[in-house]
């Protein structure tokens, strides 16, 4: 190996890991508002049904 490819795996596992650090909570947010926004237009949906009769 040549020297400093070592440091510089490190660095680029230290560097995906803080991207992952940040990105995959506000994946989880998106996941969950999208889940609820889904039930909400559902709910929606079953009021207009039942209004239109």
């Amino acid at each position: 190996m040549q020297a400093g490819t070592f440091e510089l795996l490190i660095l680029v596992l230290i560097f995906l890991g803080l991207q992952a650090w940040w990105i995959i909570p506000i994946i989880k947010k998106n996941i969950e508002l999208n889940k609820r926004g889904k039930d909400l237009r559902e709910e929606i949906n079953q009021l207009e049904k039942l209004y239109k009769k």
